[in-house]
C-alpha cells in the first residue's frame, strides 16, 4: 500500500439477499464528512409525509441517517436507488416522523434490525420449529423473544429474532471500513509495540468502485476476496482501541498483500525488519515467504488462518493460531476416552486416506483409557449398513465417522436414528464440517447426541462476547463474522503477551494460555526447532437444537 493511501469500502451482499450500506469509519483524521442539515422541504407522497433531502457532495448515507434519526435500512427502503450509492443532487425521501424499522413483506425479504432483534415475517408453511432451525435458535428462545406470540402462527406475522443468535461466519448485515497504512514510514516508535498486519485487501480491485462523474463516491460491490481481510482489520482495530484504553500502546502498520511481488517489496522495508510481530498473510505460499524473513530477523510471525502443522515445524518464530485437523481429532479421542472408556466404540472410515486421523483418534482415546476396545470398520465402496452388526444392546454405542461427504453422513444418520433405542443407545461423533451441512435435520443430530470438534466457537451468553458485539456494532454499524472475531482475538492476545513477557514470549508457551471471544489459546512447541501451534479444540454437542461447548 502506498503511503497515506486509503479507500472507503461498502458492498451489497446480494447472494445472501442482505442490505449492505456504507459509512466512513474514522480511525484517524483522513477524511471529513460534510455536515447534514435537515431539509425544510416536506411533501406528501401517497398519503405519507416526507422530508425531501437533496444530497450534497461529501454526504454519506450514514451521516444523513444520523441527521434524521432514521435507520440506514429504512432510508434505503424508502429510496431503493440508494442501495447502489448516493450522488450529489439526488433527492431522498425521508419519513417526516422517524418510525421503527419497516416490516418487510415475504416477497421482499429485507433484513430488518430493531435494537436487539431481527424482524422475521412468517411465510406460508412455516412453523416455530422451522423458523428456529433457520436462525439456529431453540424454540424456547424464540418464545422468550416473543412473549405475546399466539399459539398458532399466521401468514405475515412478525417475530423478533435475537440478533446475537443469528450471526454466521459468512453473514454480514452491513459494514464498512477505511483501509489505510496507519503510519507508513520507516521511523519506528520505540515506546510502542510495533505490529505489522499483512492482509488480502485487494485495494486496486476496489478503488475504481468509488468514483463518479462529479468526483463523489458511489457504492458498488466490493471485490469478494477483500471481505475476510477487511473484517479481520475491523476486529483488530477494535482490539487496538481496547488496548489503548488500558494504557497499552501499539503502532499498527496495515499492508495490502494481493500478490507475491507486493510482498517481496514489503520485505525489504525497515518497517517489517523492525517489527515486534507480523500477523499474516492468509495465503500459504506468502506466509512461507514471511516465515523465512521472520526467522532471519528473529521476529515472531503469526499465522491466523492456516491449519497445516508443517508451516511451524522447523521455524521457532512461527505461531499458528488454528489447530490442525490432526490435533482436533486427537482432542476428540481424548474426550471419548475420558467419558466413554467402557462403552462400545465403533470407528467408521473410508480407506487409507483416513489412516493419520485414525491414529490420532486412537492416541487420544488410549491416553485416557488404554483398555478401550475399538472396532474399526472400513466402509470404502460399501454401504453404511455394515455398522448395524457392531451396535450392541445394553450398552452405549459410540460411533465415530470419518466422512466429509454430506450424502454419506445423511444415510448414516438415517440408519442410526432407526437403531437408536433405549436398548441400543447410539452417540454419534463427526468432523467439524458437519456443522455446515444444510440437508440433514438438526433434530436427527440432536437425537443421536452428535459431538463435533471445531477450532473456533462463539458463546453468545458470555458477557465479554456481548460487550464485543456492542462495540463492533457501535463502531461499524455491523455484525462481526468469523474474521471479525478472529482479528480482535489475535491482536488483543499477542500485543498483551508481548507487553507482559517481551518478544521472546514464544520460548515459554506454557505460561500464555488465554481465552478470547471466539478463540482460546493453548500453545505447544513443535519440537526443539519448531514454532508454536494452538492445541485448543472446542468439542460441541447439539443441545436444545443448537451447538454448545461441552469440554
Amino acid at each position: 500500500m502506498h503511503p497515506n493511501s486509503q479507500i472507503a469500502t461498502s458492498f451489497l451482499n446480494r447472494a445472501l439477499r442482505l442490505c449492505v450500506f456504507a459509512s466512513i469509519i474514522s480511525f484517524s483524521a483522513f477524511s471529513q464528512t460534510v455536515e447534514v442539515t435537515k431539509s425544510t422541504r416536506i411533501e406528501k407522497i401517497e398519503g405519507k409525509q416526507y422530508y425531501i433531502h437533496t444530497v450534497i457532495k461529501g454526504q454519506t448515507l450514514y451521516a444523513i441517517s444520523k441527521a434524521y434519526s432514521i435507520l440506514i435500512s429504512d432510508l434505503v427502503f424508502e429510496n431503493e436507488e440508494a442501495i447502489d450509492g448516493i450522488k450529489p443532487g439526488m433527492e431522498l425521501r425521508i419519513p417526516f416522523i422517524a418510525t421503527a424499522p419497516s416490516s418487510a413483506t415475504p416477497k421482499d425479504k429485507r433484513l430488518e434490525i430493531n435494537g436487539k432483534y431481527r424482524v422475521h415475517t412468517v411465510e406460508k408453511g412455516q412453523t416455530l420449529y422451522s423458523i428456529s432451525r433457520q436462525y439456529n435458535l431453540s424454540v424456547e428462545a424464540l418464545k422468550q423473544a416473543n412473549p405475546e406470540m399466539p399459539e398458532a402462527l399466521s401468514l405475515g406475522q412478525n417475530l423478533n429474532i435475537p440478533v446475537e443468535q443469528l450471526i454466521k461466519p459468512e453473514e454480514v448485515i452491513y459494514t464498512s471500513a477505511k483501509i489505510e497504512n496507519l503510519k507508513d514510514t520507516n521511523v519506528i516508535d520505540p515506546g510502542k509495540i510495533n505490529v505489522v498486519l499483512l492482509l488480502p485487501l485487494y485495494l486496486d480491485e476496489n478503488k475504481n468502485s468509488y468514483r463518479d462523474s462529479a468526483g463523489g463516491s458511489s457504492h458498488e460491490a466490493v471485490y469478494a476476496k477483500s471481505l475476510n481481510g477487511l473484517e479481520f482489520y475491523e476486529g483488530a482495530m477494535l482490539a487496538v482501541d481496547s488496548l489503548s484504553k488500558r494504557g497499552i500502546k501499539a503502532t499498527v502498520y496495515a499492508y495490502d498483500v494481493p500478490d507475491d511481488a507486493t510482498l517481496a517489496n514489503l520485505l525489504t522495508t525497515n518497517v517489517l525488519k523492525n517489527a515486534d510481530i507480523i500477523i499474516g498473510p492468509f495465503h500459504g505460499k506468502r506466509f512461507e515467504m514471511v516465515a523465512g524473513f521472520a526467522k532471519e530477523y528473529k521476529i515472531v510471525c503469526v499465522s491466523p488462518v492456516l491449519k497445516k502443522s508443517d508451516i511451524a515445524q522447523d521455524n521457532p518464530y512461527v505461531s499458528k493460531v488454528l489447530p490442525s485437523e490432526e490435533i482436533q481429532i486427537r482432542e476428540l479421542g481424548d474426550y471419548i476416552g475420558r467419558w466413554n472408556c467402557k462403552k462400545n466404540i465403533i470407528v467408521m472410515y473410508s480407506g487409507n486416506e483416513d489412516s493419520v486421523l485414525i491414529e490420532k483418534l486412537k492416541e487420544g482415546i488410549k491416553t485416557r483409557c488404554d483398555s478401550a476396545k475399538i472396532h474399526f470398520l472400513n466402509t470404502k465402496g460399501r454401504g453404511v449398513r455394515l455398522v448395524d452388526s457392531l451396535i450392541q444392546p445394553g450398552v452405549e454405542n459410540i460411533v465415530m465417522a470419518f466422512s466429509h461427504d454430506e450424502s454419506y453422513v445423511s444415510r448414516l444418520v438415517l440408519l442410526l436414528e432407526k437403531k437408536n433405542t433405549k436398548q441400543r443407545v447410539v452417540t454419534l461423533f463427526g468432523l467439524h464440517e458437519w456443522q455446515d451441512f444444510e440437508n440433514i435435520e438438526v433434530e436427527y443430530f440432536q437425537d443421536l447426541n452428535l459431538h463435533l470438534p471445531v477450532d473456533l466457537f462463539v458463546d453468545y451468553s458470555k458477557p465479554e462476547v456481548k460487550n464485543y458485539l456492542l462495540k463492533f456494532r457501535d463502531k461499524y454499524l455491523a455484525e462481526p463474522g468469523k474474521y471479525g472475531y478472529l482479528g480482535y482475538d489475535v491482536m488483543l492476545y499477542y500485543v498483551q503477551i508481548i507487553r507482559k513477557f517481551g518478544n521472546d514470549f514464544y520460548l515459554h508457551p506454557e505460561t500464555i494460555h488465554a481465552n478470547g471471544v471466539q478463540s482460546s489459546f493453548d500453545f505447544k512447541k513443535l519440537g526443539a526447532q519448531g514454532g508454536l501451534e494452538n492445541q485448543n479444540t472446542f468439542i460441541l454437542n447439539y443441545t436444545d437444537y443448537r451447538l454448545v461447548k461441552v469440554n
